[in-house]
């Protein structure tokens, strides 16, 4: 005879709920923070008019439709950046070896893989990597002991590690030229326009041409990735290839070669400068930093060294891995409203202050207004990602096609003894542009409900399909 207790109430709801809510972290693949939607959806045959295929949020067993927050930082949503950084290294990885479109030769245009850095505003605290089987250089050695005018010593014979809080730390915050620092950042990517402007212009004087032959002769084709330094101040690092002057499926003319392109890299980043109002009112010339590196890209190349000709994979590699990082790393949150609250999430001294000169440069100036909604990434305004048309592939087409081969089903083997019948294939209809997709969708809310919310929702969708 059976003596175990009938589930209460509570009880039946607390595994209700726990089943809804494991539904929708299946249909939503994990995504921490998915968007819930209700609609529906009507794929209808243009030739007919015959409905072919129904969706609606309501067959679902909590009467919700889940779609992936798509966020990239693996602080926000570990799901969506992990698929994120796959579509960047497909992205980054096809416009050096070719696939998806993108020719095979590729691989034997002239590249480079270009490190630009932003100027010094003053000296940090330093994390140094060992040389092979050396120690870890000392931060800011100096035997003559130098202080700045207030006071602070200018050198540090510390042996920092590479998550020690004080790497990116200015030695003095009085200085260390915050408002400099905003302004830079502010207008990086109009220095980043002005340098590609300045590339094709040095490439072109390098061989004797104009420009407007050499777009005759060859295309500047480009990615970019932007990465956080620990100062707070921004790298971008760029994959630069040159092709034919009709993009990837042409070479370049043979009077250009991988040697010339570094030579017009160096040449336009030392020559480019943008000049900006600053705090005070005066003009302030902006420009990159002195170090400018430059490696190229070759499939000779080993995988792993830190210097000379790069490896397609380890490029692409590098860089998709900083598409997923933000300023978490400084202890900011994902919005930041003013330095007060940077501060209250515990964000560093040196952030705050970033932040507070960034609010004061936008009530000072009307044009630096917008500033205040980039204050969560200290004052930059452009993508992590950018690329250049002919580059590669693009994150559209990558995930177009991923969801194709989501939605398609599995094709037996023509030869097969068995076949199963199936309905019309709503994506064939769709590839041969004969669908039309009747879609009526509202937001419902952000991330999955808690237990008792998903109990609730099961029964009220139960109880709409009931009537």
């Amino acid at each position: 005879m059976n003596t175990t207790p009938a589930p209460s109430r509570a009880e039946l709801l607390t595994m209700l709920g726990s089943l809804a809510v494991t539904d929708a972290e299946n249909r939503a693949r994990g995504c921490s923070n998915p968007i819930r939607l209700r609609g529906t959806s009507i794929h209808v045959d243009a030739a007919t008019g015959q409905v072919v295929h129904t969706y609606s949020s309501a067959d679902e067993r909590d009467g919700y439709t889940y779609a992936r927050c798509g966020d990239r930082r693996a602080a926000v949503c570990p799901s969506c950046s992990h698929e994120y950084k796959g579509d960047a290294w497909h992205l980054l990885m096809c416009g050096l070896s070719g696939g998806k479109g993108v020719p095979g030769t590729v691989t034997e245009h002239p590249a480079t893989f270009v490190t630009l850095t932003a100027p010094s505003f003053g000296p940090v605290h330093r994390y140094t990597p060992p040389r092979p089987g050396g120690r870890t250089p000392a931060c800011r050695a100096r035997r003559d002991r130098p202080v700045c005018p207030h006071g602070r010593p200018l050198s540090c014979p510390r042996r920092h590690d590479a998550d020690d809080p004080q790497v990116g730390q200015p030695l003095c915050g009085q200085c260390y030229d915050y408002p400099a620092h905003v302004l830079w950042q502010w207008h990086a990517p109009e220095l980043w326009r002005r340098f590609t402007i300045a590339l094709r212009r040095n490439l072109a004087r390098r061989v004797g041409i104009t420009v407007k032959t050499l777009t005759q002769l060859a295309r500047v084709s480009y990615t970019k990735v932007v990465e956080f330094q620990a100062r707070g101040a921004i790298h971008i690092h760029a994959v630069i290839r040159l092709d034919g002057p009709t993009g990837p499926d042409s070479p370049p003319a043979a009077l250009l070669d991988a040697s010339d392109l570094e030579h017009a890299v160096h040449a336009a980043a030392g020559h480019v400068t943008l000049d900006v109002p600053s705090l005070d009112g005066h003009a302030l010339r902006l420009r990159w930093g002195e170090q400018v590196d430059t490696r190229t890209i070759t499939t000779g190349a080993g995988r792993d060294t830190r210097t000379g000709p790069a490896h397609p994979e380890q490029v692409a590699a590098y860089l998709a891995k900083y598409l997923t990082k933000s300023t978490e790393d400084f202890g900011l949150p994902v919005r930041v409203r003013s330095a007060a609250s940077a501060a209250a999430a515990g964000a560093t001294p040196h952030v705050v202050r970033i932040i507070d000169t960034a609010a004061r440069l936008a009530a000072t100036h009307e044009d630096y207004r917008p500033i205040l909604r980039r204050l969560a990434t200290l004052g930059y305004r452009g993508h992590p990602i950018t690329k250049s048309r002919a580059y590669s592939v693009t994150f559209g087409s990558l995930r177009s096609a991923r969801r194709e081969w989501r939605h398609e089903r599995p094709a037996l083997d023509p030869d097969a003894p068995v076949r199963e019948v199936l309905d019309a294939d709503i994506n064939d209809l769709t590839h041969a542009h004969t669908v039309i997709v009747l879609s009526e969708w509202t937001y419902a809310g952000r991330g999955y409900l808690d237990n008792p919310s998903a109990a609730l929702a099961i029964h009220s969708a139960v109880q709409a399909r009931t009537r």
